[in-house]
């Protein structure tokens, strides 16, 4: 008997449990929806988001897949998607392109923030005998969405309005520097640029150390103004990305570094001012861990 909140503009729901209908009738049955946050809640495998005015989305919590319809003006999203291990093994079968499915209805986002895991590769794929020693942390295996599939160089409809991006990322992970990558290349306007590394995950992972060496991104960064690169341990990969960042943006104003530890800071620091920078105004500002 529910009709919906017709003049609800702010949904906020956190830890609780629905169930998939009743969810996909709430978001549609309110069609004022402007803003919706869902953290941590049960019984929703796959999120459809019918929304035809919502304009912010904030989503953390353990789910399959996600879908956008009818969102044409949303336009700032952060995420961080987990999955249990009941669904890694339905979502490892699926070759097509998470990235295409995702910013397919998506034609307007201006900003966008990849939090926690989005691009992880999944660790029970790769090291099943570490989950297995440790059941308890079953729930708290990661999944490699964004990652999954097909991951082409570049989206077909480019992200043309979208100028802040902010990506959590392990920048030895080939399969999450590929999704990465493809994201930068969809965004020709972007002017903020935020990616924050996770060394503590770089020794039990597949490295890819010669990613960031080739010329991915002859012209990439045209509008690129801020940049904040944090968490760093001055790992190869990280600096050849820092590297090509500083080499390839034009009008870069502003690189904020910030590494994990003050272990080979000064080591780290003589390397980056070592760099050659496009831009004669790019001002580099170490920050003390």
């Amino acid at each position: 008997m529910f009709k919906g909140f017709k003049n609800l503009k702010s949904l906020d729901l956190q830890h609780i449990t629905i169930t998939q209908d009743v969810f996909e009738k709430l978001i549609s049955s309110c069609p004022s929806l402007e803003r919706l946050t869902l953290m941590n809640f049960t019984g929703v495998t796959h999120l459809i988001i019918d929304a035809p005015n919502l304009q912010f989305f904030d989503i953390g919590g353990i789910f399959e897949d996600v879908s956008f319809l009818n969102t044409v003006h949303l336009s700032l999203v952060s995420i961080g998607l987990y999955v249990n291990i009941d669904n890694e093994e339905n979502g490892a079968q699926d070759n097509s392109s998470k990235l295409l499915r995702f910013f397919v209805n998506l034609p307007h986002i201006r900003r966008l923030e990849i939090q926690s895991y989005f691009l992880k590769v999944s660790a029970y794929t790769k090291y099943p005998e570490k989950w297995l020693l440790n059941p308890d942390m079953l729930v708290q295996v990661l999944y490699n969405y964004l990652a999954m599939g097909y991951v082409p160089s570049r989206l077909p409809n480019l992200c043309v309005d979208l100028n802040h991006l902010s990506i959590r990322i392990d920048f030895d992970d080939l399969e999450e520097n590929t999704a990465a990558l493809c994201l930068l290349r969809s965004c020709p306007n972007l002017q903020e640029l935020e990616m924050l590394a996770r060394p503590e995950e770089q020794s039990s992972m597949e490295r890819s150390t010669n990613f960031w060496e080739d010329d991915h991104w002859s012209s990439l960064f045209a509008h690129l103004r801020l940049v904040k690169v944090s968490g760093i341990s001055g790992v190869k990969s990280e600096m050849d990305f820092i590297k090509f960042l500083l080499s390839n943006s034009p009008v870069l104003e502003q690189l904020t570094v910030k590494p994990t530890s003050q272990e080979g800071e000064w080591e780290l620091m003589k390397e980056l001012l070592r760099f050659r920078r496009a831009s004669i105004y790019a001002e580099v500002i170490y920050l003390d861990p």
